[in-house]
């Protein structure tokens, strides 16, 4: 409706002169008018005759066989032709410098509006480019009819190109349109009222249209009030797509990449605010239902998007083009589809999300998410963001900073009380187990897909178990105890306790290296080290499983596990007997890089198995300091004997 707008202004000049001339002939002033807009614009315009139409209100005036010819720099020759274009003019308004048109008619009119790579557009008449600036809009338009028209509209900026055909009788308005809109085939059909009221603000128009973006379907239907400036909406709309990222063609919104998805609710709008009220959505298996609003106030950088959704059923998998595992780069397991900052700078946002019921993997003991999602300045964070997992909580804060080149990325979680039998609930000798697992994960990288961040972090992630149970067939098959193994088998599993369980890993350039992997119980104290490459997702752990228990059948061997995260391959290496003594090993947990000491502090405190174990760890690493070799060597072995019999 915009572009009918600019048919209007680009005679106007034309109507105002008739309503100061009528007096003296019309048809005479056909010849000053073509030559005095020439003169200005610098483009021909041609006028076949104009005379007056009889009208009770307003002067009325008719001109017949209009052509008004593009810049030279335009793809085509004309930007307006008509066959006739009749007005009602006011005239109050004209000694105020107004021009009001109540009613304006065109007949097979055809328009050609261009907006050029460079920023030219050939609707601004000043020869310069640089349009006077008034105080609001000197022509005001109120409704137009029309018969059958073209308009074509051509935006080399955002890759633009809509020819729409119209046509209008007593039944209403329809339009039919096709050709490329921001790079993608388009085709649209809408039918309206017979009068389009491009500026009543009192009385409603009835519209309905329905459009295809690419794979995007776009369909509503409802009343605005105001056609041009679309003061006010009320429509109910439908949408469906392969992803909702597709959405950003259409509206020029970011959304995030989504599984295939249908929508319906409706789109209100007053003054500058827009609110997709009570909407329900199906993305993938997921069922979603909310209300958003977005503020397009122009005293804002840009729009700002504020809500909440909810998340009736959420099925996991569907989140994955969200979190980058949409379409896989690479061969690999970390989640590699890029993130695309380059749109985040469109919206900003507030909003939360909540969701109830997952459905997830078996393997997999998520059980609620909870995040506000915050976009400032291309800036995104999820803050906080919380789901349950094996009957504890993940918790903290996600932030992806995408003013960076490439995005900055940082993630500082807790973990909380995660129930063993829960973390592994597809393992049935699991379910005997009884521990919390507690610890943290803090990193920050740089790189525009998870892998990218995950392959370039520094920071330091560790967990651990102080206190609790597992299953002594577990822990005998970790040692290689097929003695033992086959006695537990016999006689039947019991659980053993757990002094005391870490994993604690500094990372630097995307690169996990031990600072203590150890998991002692009365039945095998399991020890190692070793690197972790989040980048090549390449491992290579090294485990030292020390039976408390002789047994003729213990092979008493190192478990190698290597290979990559997709094809982890883990073997023992028979040929190397593991080394005796406990203290050496143990030692290594008293790194003062140990990333869950300050947790371990807030947590048992003296009475915490995992504090007595680092304790017995310390002593040798002491006694070690003292001078003389044989001292150390006798301290070194007598405190491996100490620390194995208190590991018992």
């Amino acid at each position: 409706m915009r572009a009918l707008k600019w048919i209007a202004a680009s005679v106007v000049v034309l109507f105002v002169l008739l309503a100061l001339f009528v007096a003296f002939g019309l048809n005479a002033l056909r010849g000053p008018i073509e030559r005095k807009l020439s003169e200005r614009t610098g483009r021909e315009l041609r006028i076949g005759s104009l005379h007056a139409v009889w009208s009770w209100a307003n002067p009325r005036f008719r001109a017949e066989k209009v052509t008004f010819a593009n810049p030279a720099w335009a793809t085509t020759k004309t930007m307006l032709t008509a066959d006739a274009i009749e007005a009602e003019v006011e005239l109050l308004p004209l000694f105020y410098g107004q021009v009001v048109l109540p009613d304006v008619h065109l007949v097979h009119p055809r328009l050609d509006l261009e907006l050029a790579a460079d920023g030219r557009k050939n609707w601004i008449l000043e020869r310069d480019q640089k349009p006077k600036r008034h105080r609001g809009s000197r022509f005001h338009i109120q409704a137009m009819t029309l018969d059958e028209g073209v308009l074509r509209y051509e935006d080399a900026t955002r890759d633009i190109a809509i020819e729409a055909h119209l046509g209008a009788d007593r039944q209403g308005t329809t339009a039919w349109a096709y050709g490329i809109y921001r790079g993608v085939a388009a085709s649209a059909a809408a039918t309206g009222g017979p009068v389009l009221r491009l500026r009543d603000t009192a009385q409603p128009y009835a519209l309905h249209f329905a459009g295809l973006f690419g794979d995007t379907h776009v369909e509503f239907d409802g009343t605005i009030v105001n056609l041009l400036q679309l003061t006010s909406v009320d429509v109910a709309v439908e949408l469906s797509g392969s992803t909702l990222a597709r959405l950003y063609d259409v509206i020029g919104v970011a959304f995030p990449h989504t599984n295939a998805y249908t929508s319906h609710g409706r789109l209100v709008r007053n003054d500058h605010l827009v609110r997709y009220q009570d909407f329900v959505a199906k993305v993938g298996d997921s069922d979603l239902a909310g209300t958003l609003q977005v503020d397009t106030d122009g005293g804002r950088p840009r729009p700002f998007m504020h809500g909440e959704v909810t998340a009736k059923v959420l099925k996991l998998a569907d989140l994955g083009p969200i979190v980058g595992t949409g379409r896989p780069q690479k061969k690999g397991v970390l989640p590699d589809m890029p993130f695309d900052p380059g749109r985040w700078g469109s919206i900003d946002a507030d909003v939360s999300i909540n969701a109830g019921t997952l459905v997830r993997p078996k393997q997999l003991p998520l059980e609620n998410l909870a995040t506000r999602v915050n976009m400032r300045d291309r800036v995104l964070s999820l803050d906080p963001l919380a789901f349950g997992i094996a009957g504890g909580k993940l918790a903290g804060t996600v932030k992806l900073d995408g003013s960076k080149q490439p995005i900055a990325a940082r993630i500082d979680m807790r973990v909380k009380d995660l129930s063993l039998p829960k973390l592994f609930p597809t393992v049935d000798k699991a379910q005997t187990s009884i521990g919390d697992v507690n610890g943290l994960i803090e990193l920050a990288g740089r790189g525009d897909s998870v892998a990218q961040m995950l392959g370039t972090a520094d920071g330091k992630l560790g967990v651990f178990i102080d206190g609790g149970r597992v299953s002594k067939f577990l822990m005998q098959l970790a040692a290689l105890d097929l003695w033992g193994v086959a006695k537990t088998k016999l006689q039947g599993d019991e659980p053993v306790p757990i002094r005391c369980a870490i994993g604690d890993f500094a990372v630097k350039n995307g690169v996990m290296h031990t600072n203590a992997l150890v998991f002692d119980t009365n039945v095998v104290n399991v020890q190692g080290s070793g690197e972790v490459n989040l980048k090549s997702e390449a491992m290579d752990l090294k485990l030292k499983p020390q039976p408390k228990d002789s047994s003729v059948a213990s092979l008493n061997s190192p478990l190698y596990i290597r290979g990559t995260f997709g094809e982890p391959k883990v073997s023992p290496d028979v040929g190397k007997l593991a080394a005796k003594g406990l203290g050496a090993v143990l030692m290594g947990v008293i790194n003062p890089l140990l990333a869950v000491l300050p947790l371990l502090k807030e947590g048992k405190d003296k009475d915490s198995p995992c504090a007595k174990l680092i304790a017995q760890a310390k002593k040798p690493a002491q006694t070690a300091q003292k001078p003389g070799k044989a001292a150390a060597g006798k301290s070194s072995s007598s405190s491996g004997r100490s620390a194995a019999s208190g590991a018992r």
